[in-house]
């Protein structure tokens, strides 16, 4: 039986998880309760095990993932999403959760994704995981051809400006340079994302999330 610890600041919805989680042997449960600025603390000096985070329930859900990551590394974390939070739970994924359930799991499925993430692999809910493998294969796409762009530290500073839709005078006084030289960086800027003006550099910088 794992240590586990439920974290939900909704009171109601917490006793659900309370009810469903005594019925899995899998599951020692030690601790459920609301978030609180303690709350890392408690699981990293009790050493809990499993950490289920009810993600809906938070007001900065991503935070209090990474929190529990940077302190308690061996610890794993179920996070419960909306059955269409697809971001969410790409985000979850990428903050350190290493499962991911919807609010249609069942037992079986809560039951397997523990005995998953504590085997060291991460687990995530059929209903959505098509969803969630589409959306990462498009962000490492998107990482892979902002790689490809190689920015300089020069063009970044640029790109970022024209994103906050400054003009070359603007921007020439911001980074300290001659206008001409940034007429040079845009020209450089537009090269490399095959853009035929500002507006499309924008566009494309705000695609690859640059």
């Amino acid at each position: 039986m794992y240590r586990t610890m439920v974290i939900c600041d909704h009171a109601f919805t917490r006793a659900g998880f309370e009810h469903l989680i005594s019925s899995c042997e899998s599951f020692d449960l030690k601790c459920a309760a609301a978030f609180t600025p303690d709350t890392v603390e408690k699981c990293a000096n009790e050493r809990f095990e499993v950490v289920i985070v009810d993600l809906g329930s938070l007001d900065q859900p991503m935070k209090t993932l990474r929190a529990f990551r940077k302190s308690c590394e061996t610890v794993r974390i179920l996070a419960f999403c909306s059955e269409k939070g697809i971001d969410t739970a790409v985000e979850a994924l990428d903050a350190g959760a290493s499962g991911i359930l919807t609010y249609n799991s069942e037992l079986a499925d809560l039951c397997m994704a523990v005995r998953r993430v504590m085997n060291g692999d991460n687990y995530v809910q059929p209903d959505m995981a098509m969803d969630i493998f589409a959306k990462l294969r498009q962000a490492e796409a998107k990482r892979k051809e902002a790689e490809r762009l190689r920015l300089t530290a020069r063009e970044s500073q640029v790109v970022r400006h024209l994103m906050q839709g400054m003009t070359n005078g603007q921007i020439s006084v911001e980074l300290k340079i001659s206008e001409k030289t940034v007429k040079h960086y845009v020209g450089s800027l537009k090269d490399k994302f095959g853009a035929a003006n500002r507006l499309e550099v924008v566009l494309e910088a705000q695609r690859l999330g640059v």
